[in-house]
């Protein structure tokens, strides 16, 4: 295998690392090829790897590099998109295996990619009653590279359910910028929608009293804002009711086996809500949120001194982050790949800076969302390919692409990552997402390996708001360091978020793009040197 001049001059250090016990960090640009290298030097170390990614879209980059080194892949598929009877949006905990007559694996034999071996599996199970959740599950005994998503490493129920003997593998870890929102693992979200659904799924008058009496208080305690306000007050249930819904659950996902027609049951989700009362509750756009506000107890996996861990992203958190905010409390190796060489490593950007645009919360005004939709009318008419403009709320999206009259595509509670991939390619688009959506991360917008985006138009700084959750979550890590964070809390974010945007358009070494800085506040040191914009060209309407 043929490696890249900084594969070559970082394998050994990164090799020596793991095998003196230390936690490699790697920060290297998106299309660096650290998928690669990862595989590579984790395999000097130990016979096997585990390769933790966010979603299961990112199995197949981890499949195909794999197969080059002419190692068996294995992959742990969650059981809403394995199960024979269920739709995709059940959750795991709406299929009861126990009662199916289908839950017996076979032996798997192909190394098809992921989706198209699922899809055989699927087709082979009804026919010959196995179950594809528990075969995928057992072949991962023979595998030397095993695919999964962060759930089965980070939640230690799940990780303990896989049963690995961890002498035998490395870690790797990839888009580990997401570590900080491990603790959406516990986040437990209700609506007055769920609520209704849910209202439809019960059959006792029991527990449709239940759910209307919640319905009722609920909308006197969820607000429509776009910051996590903390709801003391939220609607409770008793012991008596929370086992009342628990039987009405249990009835339904019965009944959804026996007909083999598993779908979500909303009633689950407000089972999940009630079943935790271990952490602060806010009300966000529209939803209690109960959410967790540190990510450190999900990461104790990785302070285990017996499993060799790579860390890996095109955004690393500094190191002083990763163990003040996280808890990473073992040595590691931080290696910027660009910064080790001294030279670039994939593609090329040029900046522009808008100095009479900002998205800072005083001077927003319709006038001001105007001035954002005229920048990206300019910009989309001179755009060679399509543009991504990325903002930092929901609320400001929609209110600048109100104004933008061309052919766009918004992030909505539904898009569809495929069509999004199938019109880029059909036509030019504004591309309307959000920092740390479902567009601005972890997607690749390509065309024969080369990204579809030409320009990047960041509208605004995505800071996070310092609302009731940052400021609590604040508070927690000052309890346990001593230090406060509350300016990493706000920058790093932000920060990441603008990388993980510029990201998208850079896809290749041979990808260049124009990324535009829209909003005044980028003219400063620190965010010139942290996006590598050292002399952008400023530009007024």
């Amino acid at each position: 295998m043929e490696l890249r001049d900084w594969q070559l001059a970082l394998k050994d250090k990164v090799v020596k690392g793991l095998r003196e016990g230390l936690l490699v960090a790697l920060q290297s640009p998106t299309g660096s090829g650290k998928t690669l290298f990862s595989l590579v030097s984790a395999l000097e170390v130990r016979p096997r790897v585990l390769f933790a990614v966010r979603t299961h879209n990112e199995f197949y980059p981890v499949y195909r590099e794999a197969t080059r080194l002419g190692k068996r892949f294995g992959f742990v598929m969650g059981k809403a998109r394995a199960c024979l009877y269920a739709d995709e949006g059940a959750d795991t905990e709406d299929i009861n295996c126990s009662l199916c007559d289908s839950n017996v694996p076979v032996p798997v034999d192909s190394q098809e990619p992921p989706f198209t071996l699922l899809r055989e599996l699927k087709e082979k199970g009804i026919r010959e009653k196995f179950c594809p959740y528990f075969s995928l599950l057992n072949s991962t005994g023979l595998a030397e590279v095993i695919a999964l998503t962060y759930p089965y490493v980070f939640t230690p129920w799940m990780w303990e359910a896989l049963g690995l003997d961890l002498e035998e593998f490395v870690l790797v870890v990839d888009e580990a910028h997401n570590l900080d929102n491990l603790n959406e693992l516990a986040e437990r979200k209700l609506s007055q929608q769920t609520l209704e659904l849910a209202l439809k799924e019960v059959k006792s008058r029991e527990a449709i009293s239940i759910l209307e009496r919640i319905r009722r208080e609920l909308a006197e305690v969820v607000l429509q804002e776009e910051r996590y306000i903390r709801v003391e007050n939220y609607p409770k249930l008793d012991k008596n009711e929370l086992k009342l819904l628990k039987d009405e659950y249990d009835e339904r996902r019965n009944e959804m086996i026996m007909k083999r027609a598993i779908r979500k049951l909303h009633l689950g989700t407000v089972i999940k809500f009630y079943s935790s009362d271990e952490s602060p509750v806010f009300s966000y756009r529209g939803h209690l949120v109960m959410k967790p506000l540190l990510s450190s107890p999900f990461l104790s996996i990785l302070n285990r001194d017996d499993l060799p861990v790579i860390l890996m992203s095109g955004t690393m958190p500094p190191q002083d982050y990763l163990s003040k905010v996280l808890g990473i409390n073992r040595r590691i190796l931080y290696l910027d790949v660009e910064k080790e060489l001294r030279r670039k490593v994939t593609g090329t950007f040029d900046c522009m800076l808008a100095v009479d645009v900002t998205s800072s919360y005083s001077l927003r005004s319709q006038e001001m969302w105007k001035r954002y939709a005229s920048y990206l009318l300019r910009i989309y008419h001179t755009a060679k390919a399509n543009v991504l403009a990325i903002f930092p709320s929901y609320s400001i999206m929609e209110k600048v692409m109100s104004h933008v009259k061309v052919d766009k595509y918004v992030e909505g509670s539904r898009t569809d990552l495929e069509e999004v991939i199938r019109e880029s390619g059909r036509r030019k688009l504004v591309i309307a997402g959000v920092a740390r959506g479902k567009l601005s991360e972890g997607i690749e917008l390509t065309r024969d390996g080369a990204s579809v985006i030409s320009d990047v138009a960041l509208c605004g700084i995505p800071y996070p708001s310092f609302d009731d959750y940052l400021k609590l979550r604040s508070e927690a890590i000052y309890r346990l360091t001593g230090q406060s964070v509350r300016e990493a809390l706000m920058e790093i974010p932000a920060l990441i978020a603008v990388k993980q945007a510029i990201g998208r358009a850079i896809r290749s070494r041979e990808d260049h793009a124009t990324v535009w800085l829209l909003d005044r506040r980028f003219e400063t040191s620190w965010w010139k040197l942290k996006v590598n914009c050292f002399n952008p060209k400023k530009i007024k309407l």
